[in-house]
């Protein structure tokens, strides 16, 4: 049952799980953001792979208001320190783009791929 366990969480990514725990809750991001204290664009970023996991503390909070029960918020936790970023980071990957596409529209995909902070907060786990 642990090796189970243990072999999820493998192939779990930390923004999915993050997304799975918040769509229980709340539907829309912009309360729950509010709530937090946090920018709706930082939090999508995040729900994408492009955003580093947060500080813990914030991560705590947004636990308390989704209910996530213990072994949820530590796996959580474990996920986070297992992050890798998306493989659109810091790139203009979209599926919308394509030959013809405007070059500002790839300047604005590089923003949204472009994360907020570094990856400092979470040490791997070795």
């Amino acid at each position: 049952m642990i090796v189970m366990a243990a072999q999820l969480l493998r192939t779990v990514k930390f923004h999915l799980y993050l997304k799975e725990l918040r769509q229980r809750r709340f539907k829309d991001t912009k309360k729950m953001c509010m709530m937090l204290g946090v920018s709706k664009d930082m939090w999508r970023k995040l729900e994408r792979g492009i955003n580093p996991p947060p500080r813990r503390s914030l991560l705590r909070k947004f636990c308390i208001l989704v209910n996530a029960l213990s072994y949820e918020e530590n796996q959580l936790y474990t996920l986070a320190r297992r992050w890798e970023p998306h493989e659109d980071t810091n790139t203009a990957n979209h599926i919308l783009m394509d030959s013809r596409s405007k070059p500002e529209w790839k300047e604005a995909l590089m923003d949204q791929n472009r994360p907020d902070y570094a990856h400092k907060y979470w040490k791997p786990l070795d």
